[in-house]
């Protein structure tokens, strides 16, 4: 009886023992038959991350995290990983640290780097590192909350004294002027409108003009090209060239005829100089002439002649045809 209870009682420290090794081998994400690889991810920060978490691909564990430690100089944080080596991984993975639940359990996830773009990955020099980023847990949150807290109690007191009861009234007044200038404004729009719309009527009006214009102008090219096609062109032409000749021959007679008066006008002029000349010897009583002038008789019938002198020379300049014949054609 004693030797038996001795055999059941070592069978149950051994079952004990072995129950304990296997949960504890389960605990520590052993794995019996399956083939497994070793993945690296490095970080700037790791979170609430602790060793023997999850590590997922899509919310399926597919391994866990093996060691943490600090990379050499405490650059960033080198995070090692035991996955299934048949799980095919994502093209460009990165790992991303996050809650897993409520209660502080973390977990690693890989994942595209297209999911998160915006996220600051930690990258390495070595491309067998996959780059990672944890994301800021409670802790740092309520942080950043104060913070935002604090900044915004300073802005409270900086809107508080900036904004008093007479900013308030400038800002009333602002808005005031605001809505005055935009009256004006619609004011002015409208004027501009109805210009506008007299300016359209005018361009109306003016383009209907240019086009009864363009149609005279059209009509006229019509008959021009009939006239042309007809043949007058060409007498008009013959006519306009005989029209021509005609004052070519007219303009050179005009211009003998001014010769001829020019040399008449010279020769009338020499006979007044020499009507000077004898004129000074009657005076001064030279030759027989002048002798005779003493006689009364004979000077009034000298003035007399004189007289009728002038009148034929006025005549002539006046009416210089009756005494030149000129013939054009």
């Amino acid at each position: 009886m004693t030797r038996r209870n001795e055999v059941v009682v070592g069978a149950v420290i051994v079952v004990s023992a072995a129950v304990v090794l296997v949960g504890t081998l389960w605990l520590q994400g052993a794995y019996w038959g399956q083939r497994t690889v070793d993945l690296q991810a490095r970080l700037r920060e790791i979170g609430q991350l602790t060793e023997g978490n999850n590590v997922k691909l899509r919310g399926v564990s597919i391994g866990r995290v093996e060691q943490i430690a600090v990379e050499p100089g405490g650059g960033a944080v080198i995070v090692s990983m035991r996955v299934d080596a048949d799980v095919e991984l994502p093209a460009d993975p990165v790992v991303l640290l996050s809650p897993e639940s409520l209660f502080g359990d973390w977990q690693a996830e890989i994942l595209p780097r297209s999911r998160y773009p915006h996220l600051e990955y930690e990258g390495s020099s070595d491309p067998s590192v996959l780059p990672g980023y944890a994301l800021p847990d409670i802790s740092q949150l309520t942080a950043v909350a104060e913070q935002i807290a604090e900044n915004l109690a300073v802005l409270t007191d900086r809107v508080e004294l900036a904004f008093t009861e007479e900013t308030a009234l400038n800002v009333r007044r602002a808005i005031e002027n605001i809505q005055e200038v935009s009256e004006q404004l619609t004011r002015l729009v409208e004027q501009q409108a109805t210009t506008l719309d007299e300016l359209a009527t005018t361009l109306r009006e003016t383009t209907g003009q240019i086009g009864d214009a363009a149609e005279v102008a059209n009509r006229t090219f019509q008959r021009l090209e009939v006239t042309i096609a007809s043949g007058d062109v060409d007498s008009l032409v013959l006519h306009a060239r005989s029209a021509a000749s005609h004052v070519d021959r007219l303009t050179s007679d005009l211009a003998s005829a001014v010769d001829e008066l020019e040399g008449t006008l010279a020769t009338i002029d020499s006979t007044f100089a020499r009507i000077d000349r004898l004129t000074a010897q009657l005076e001064s009583g030279q030759g027989g002439l002048g002798r005779l002038i003493g006689d009364s008789l004979l000077y009034v019938r000298a003035e007399q002649a004189l007289d009728e002198l002038q009148s034929l020379l006025a005549d002539l300049r006046k009416n210089p045809q009756r005494y030149i014949k000129l013939r054009v054609f």
